[in-house]
């Protein structure tokens, strides 16, 4: 067989194998948010307490709970009144991508650039 068409058939398997990796991460994405929803569990916070452990607060319903978790445990530490859980509002993804791309291009601007 010639070269060109042998190369051909690489380009050929290349770009299918590509693509096929391409669909099955994005039905392996797609299926796991869909996992990883709720409609009555939210984590509003967190915080690191060392390798595998950390204070989470969630909200389960319209309450809000402290709870402690290890690698091996789940312990219920406190319900937190309403009042005193600080929640941010939901980042708006292109406003925050803009602001990550401006960031990432200051980064490569010369000082005379600025």
């Amino acid at each position: 067989m010639p070269y060109w068409i042998q190369l051909i058939w690489y380009l050929v398997a290349f770009f299918l194998v590509i693509g096929a990796a391409f669909y099955i991460t994005r039905f392996i994405g797609q299926s796991s948010i869909k996992l990883g929803r709720s409609l009555n569990l939210e984590v509003i916070d967190f915080i690191s307490l060392g390798r595998e452990k950390g204070l989470y607060i969630i909200k389960v319903g319209n309450r809000f709970m402290l709870i402690g978790v290890t690698n091996s445990n789940i312990t219920y530490l406190a319900e937190i009144e309403r009042e005193h859980v600080k929640i941010e509002k939901p980042k708006n993804f292109a406003s925050e991508l803009n602001f990550s791309l401006e960031r990432f291009r200051n980064l490569f601007k010369k000082d005379g650039d600025k």
